[in-house]
């Protein structure tokens, strides 16, 4: 009977063991998949700083997708007045130059070729830790660029987006085959703005048709734009809203879905396709591109427009006799130097 018992004891104590022993493993695997995946992100953040181009001083060397944006996150802090970010439109909507030689507003375009609104939040965190623009304004054709994207998409494309904008490395990765660009290419940029005075007319006729529908915008542009609205509020920042020019991209059913947009978030919509005529827009001359992008002389337009805008509702200063801008006025004198002709 006693060693019956004793057996049994003996059976349980093994059980015990070999229990606390599997926990103890499991303890082991864990701690070394967590310590693994610690190392990994600390890994990522260092090569991320490594491959900075703006300390590596290579913000040229970049592709110009990312340039514009790069040189304005190098800018010293609190000298932009007005940011502007969206898609390629945002390139030929604004002339920072124009706004800097008649009023001296402190602009600069921090757009990309292709950007969705994911990329523009996080840009303008970035451009908020140094700077402290009055006025944010963004141009609207990327809400449209997610398409009838799914909530999944969406979701696994802001998952992607994250993940970039923690671990740089994952967008500068060549930064290795990075060589130093040619010291006259920043001549021919003034703060973003790119001279392109090519001419390719729009032959399409009206596009602006009366409609009451709407062409929607996916969850995420929703999400990040009231995400941006945010920043700017938190920020002292104005939104303003503004769609360029563009019969090879607007329609009125778009105008409609940003006008809700804009309603609800109570932030102010310039749309520059409903008042082309008063713009003095000539569809002949003043598009590089058949009708998708402004040209020079097409931007020049749009900027005098915004710049009577936001003369009338925001307090802009004229900054060119403040001596931290010296430097601006010595690239508006080398940009203006690339203007055509008249």
């Amino acid at each position: 009977m006693q060693a019956s018992e004793n057996k049994k004891i003996e059976k349980k104590k093994s059980v015990n063991t070999e229990i606390a022993n599997t926990k103890t493993g499991r303890h082991r695997i864990w701690l070394r998949v967590t310590s693994f995946a610690v190392v990994v992100v600390l890994l990522l953040i260092a090569a991320g700083k490594l491959c900075d181009p703006i300390r590596l001083g290579l913000q040229d060397s970049v592709s110009e997708r990312e340039r514009y944006l790069l040189h304005l996150l190098s800018e010293p802090e609190d000298m932009v007045d007005v940011a502007v970010l969206g898609d390629s439109e945002s390139y030929t909507l604004v002339s920072t130059y124009q706004l800097w030689k008649d009023a001296g507003i402190a602009s600069y375009i921090g757009g990309q070729s292709g950007q969705w609104i994911g990329e523009s939040y996080f840009s303008l965190k970035k451009i908020l830790k140094r700077q402290s623009p009055k006025v944010v304004i963004l141009e609207t054709n990327e809400f449209f660029s997610r398409g009838n994207a799914s909530v999944i998409r969406d979701v696994a494309k802001s998952t992607q987006e994250l993940a970039r904008q923690t671990f740089p490395i994952l967008k500068y990765h060549r930064f290795w085959k990075m060589e130093p660009a040619d010291p006259k290419l920043q001549t021919t940029i003034f703060n973003g703005f790119e001279l392109r005075a090519v001419v390719a007319p729009y032959t399409g006729g009206a596009y602006m048709h009366a409609t009451e529908e709407k062409t929607p915008v996916t969850f995420i542009t929703r999400y990040y734009l009231e995400k941006i609205k945010d920043l700017c509020d938190t920020h002292g920042a104005k939104l303003l809203l503004v769609t360029a020019p563009s019969p090879v991209n607007h329609t009125m059913q778009r105008h409609n879905e940003v006008q809700a947009l804009a309603d609800a978030l109570a932030v102010p919509y310039l749309d520059l396709n409903l008042n082309t005529e008063e713009l003095g827009i000539d569809w002949n001359l003043d598009t590089l591109d058949g009708g998708d992008h402004l040209n020079y002389t097409g931007c020049q337009k749009a900027t005098a427009y915004l710049q009577q805008y936001m003369q009338a509702h925001y307090t802009l200063p004229d900054r060119r006799k403040d001596a931290r801008y010296e430097t601006w006025n010595e690239r508006a004198e080398e940009f203006e130097k690339l203007l055509p002709k008249t």
